[in-house]
């Protein structure tokens, strides 16, 4: 990707981190990216695009991520599997803070790419984490539970602090993008799934 398109992306990011999505125009994103508002249609057909491509290429890196664990983690352990991807998810999340908090802003609203963004990720993640489960429930490893409830809590852990990162700071005095937060949140996951998943 050329310089002047991440340069747009980045100011972007930021501004709907900001601002919102709403509260961000077409002249702001231009200002903040030090370029022509005419290179925004040009390269991503207005502010709608380039909010799909943040979301697009967000969701395209943490795959890949996700991809090359489970080749790696192939032989391994079916909780080990899952420890792993969770760690995953968790600090890719944190690493990309701003955009993770904007998809869960945009994920709140029912619109179209609500939708589209909920049958072509959302619904990845969760096949990827319930595969994991159903695996280790068929090999005896795991207890044999609904698999989409335990993927239900796990993601709603997962995504919580994100949405409501201020919430977190003010009530509960945690800093949700640090990586003491990030570790604190992985074990709190694990050992939910432990409880579920593990015969005592």
């Amino acid at each position: 990707m050329d310089q002047t398109k991440m340069r747009i992306l980045s100011a972007a990011a930021k501004l709907f981190d900001i601002y919102g999505y709403k509260g961000t125009s077409v002249r702001h994103i231009a200002e903040e990216a030090q370029v022509n508002s005419a290179l925004i249609s040009y390269h991503f057909h207005g502010k709608q695009g380039v909010l799909e491509t943040l979301i697009a290429s967000y969701f395209d890196t943490l795959f890949r991520r996700v991809a090359a664990q489970e080749e790696q983690d192939k032989d391994a352990a079916p909780y080990e599997r899952l420890e792993r991807v969770v760690r995953l998810y968790v600090s890719f999340q944190c690493e990309n803070a701003p955009i993770t908090r904007l998809i869960q802003r945009e994920l709140s609203v029912e619109s179209m790419l609500a939708r589209e963004v909920l049958t072509l990720y959302i619904s990845r993640w969760k096949h990827g984490l319930s595969r994991i489960i159903e695996a280790g429930i068929a090999e005896g490893k795991f207890l044999p539970v609904p698999a989409d409830r335990i993927v239900l809590a796990v993601i709603s852990q997962m995504t919580y602090p994100f949405l409501q990162a201020q919430m977190v700071r003010q009530v509960y005095d945690l800093e949700p993008y640090s990586e003491e937060f990030a570790l604190w949140l992985q074990a709190s996951i694990m050992r939910y799934l432990q409880a579920c998943l593990l015969p005592a």
